[in-house]
């Protein structure tokens, strides 16, 4: 058996090991005292296993676990940090107000945390067949006991733990710093650090805060005319904060030139009533009719559409529906799931009046193949593909109708609120129903949307008589 008090590990081998930087390393060795010439094999740096161990304790606690069981030999169980819990949970049934029961998988420990609480398993579909919440449990077992789930929160602690900001830290390494740690959505994370590492990298490489300047951000943002909004966004964000810590003297991001962009506009135009009917009549007795009378009737948004459920649906007789917008369907740290809505506002219920849409509704339920996504994919086990959806029902449809307006499923949602606005539906009525916060947008955007040129030749005439 090896001694670990003698055993050796150079810094390079533990870098490799942690996924950090060796220079982020080497610092914090050095302003903790665990430096020193002494420490140097040749060139490099090596510190003994033991050495490491409470290094590692301290600074990198959530890599502790794997450090002990590949490096210690006797693999001490008293020294192992955040342990993977055991147990099994329960699966229980619950009566749904449609009159089905859902099975939901409950009080299942996933892993723990940094300060040690067990965090449980949430899936807040449930599942339509006591089997299938069964199936999934065992999968979570068999991830879980192989730490999938630890090892995801250790990868997802380590990128938060990096060190604070210096003048000498890499703008690219800010930049991916700054977006892991940012509270927002997902999606918008992802799109984030897409930039940062398509765009920022290529161009800044290992080039230090400090050497950022006006001149050098400009040749940056010259290279681009397309996606320049988003990539303004990143810019923005950054270096704003580089300035409020103090890394940069002034904020850089109020001196820049936006190039031009050639990329071709798409304005979202509402349809008239003629164009909303043949759309809407193409569709009649077609698959998913029903998802598209509830863009058009509705107003929603394609990830609450995608993000919808049967029992979310409440028929109150055959002309008027209930529908309760509770979530939206988007990326999560576990993949596409069930979220929460875009803002507060967009928990809301939208009314429907409609005999034939209620009709549509009702038959499509009784189809339904997993009784669970009211926009159900062909399986019937997970929603729609956004994507797919748009391009076969709206732009391709579009071009069959010959519509020379650009068609997606948020012209539905544009449209819903525009004739809302032209048939004078007070504004605050409209905010609700369409899940905004405020009418600001409302009036900004939508209430000339649709505005019929004739009328305001109307609005003009003898103005004064």
């Amino acid at each position: 058996m090896k001694n670990n008090a003698f055993t050796v590990l150079y810094l390079q081998e533990v870098s490799t090991f942690l996924k950090i930087s060796p220079q982020t390393i080497r610092k914090h060795l050095k302003n903790q005292g665990y430096l020193s010439e002494k420490d140097k094999l040749g060139n490099r740096y090596a510190l003994t296993v033991d050495t490491w161990q409470k290094f590692i304790a301290k600074n990198y606690a959530v890599a502790y676990n794997s450090f002990v069981n590949r490096y210690l030999d006797d693999k001490r169980k008293e020294s192992i940090m955040y342990p993977i819990p055991k147990g099994k949970g329960v699966i229980s049934a619950e009566k749904q107000r449609s009159g089905n029961t859902r099975y939901y998988i409950r009080n299942f420990p996933l892993y723990c945390d940094s300060e040690g609480n067990i965090i449980k398993y949430r899936y807040p579909q449930g599942f339509d067949d006591k089997d299938k919440a069964k199936a999934q449990r065992d999968i979570l077992i068999r991830d879980r006991d192989a730490g999938v789930y630890q090892n995801q929160f250790f990868e997802t602690t380590q990128k938060c733990s990096s060190s604070e900001p210096s003048k000498n830290q890499s703008y690219y390494d800010f930049c991916i710093n700054y977006f892991t740690n940012k509270k927002c959505e997902e999606a918008t994370r992802k799109l984030y650090i897409d930039i940062t590492e398509n765009r920022i990298k290529p161009f800044f490489g290992a080039t230090p805060i400090s050497e950022l300047s006006k001149g050098l951000l400009q040749r940056f943002v010259d290279n681009y005319t397309t996606n320049i909004r988003k990539t303004f966004i990143v810019l923005s964000l950054t270096l704003k904060k580089l300035c409020n810590l103090e890394l940069i003297p002034v904020n850089y991001y109020d001196f820049l030139i936006k190039p031009i962009s050639t990329a071709p506009k798409r304005p979202k135009e509402a349809l008239t009533v003629t164009e909303t009917n043949l759309f809407l009549d193409y569709y009649k007795g077609k698959h998913l009719e029903h998802c598209i009378l509830l863009l058009f009737h509705c107003g929603l948004r394609i990830g609450e559409l995608q993000a919808l459920q049967w029992d979310e649906i409440e028929f109150i007789d055959d002309e008027r529906a209930e529908v309760h917008v509770n979530s939206s369907w988007g990326e999560t740290l576990q993949g596409m799931a069930r979220k929460e809505p875009k803002t507060k506002s967009s928990k809301r219920v939208v009314l429907i009046n409609d005999g034939y849409t209620i009709s549509v509704l009702k038959k499509a339920k009784l189809a339904s193949k997993g009784n669970l996504w009211v926009a159900e994919n062909k399986t019937g086990l997970r929603p729609i593909d956004k994507h797919n959806f748009t391009k076969r029902y709206f732009t391709n449809v579009g071009k069959i109708l010959g519509f020379t307006k650009h068609l997606s499923s948020h012209v539905a949602r544009h449209t819903f609120i525009s004739h809302l606005v032209q048939n004078n539906v007070p504004y605050t009525e409209i905010a609700k129903l369409a899940g905004h916060d405020s009418t600001t947008m409302i009036i900004n955007i939508y209430a000339h949307a649709i505005q019929d040129k004739e009328k305001v030749f109307d609005y003009v005439s003898n103005l004064y008589t």
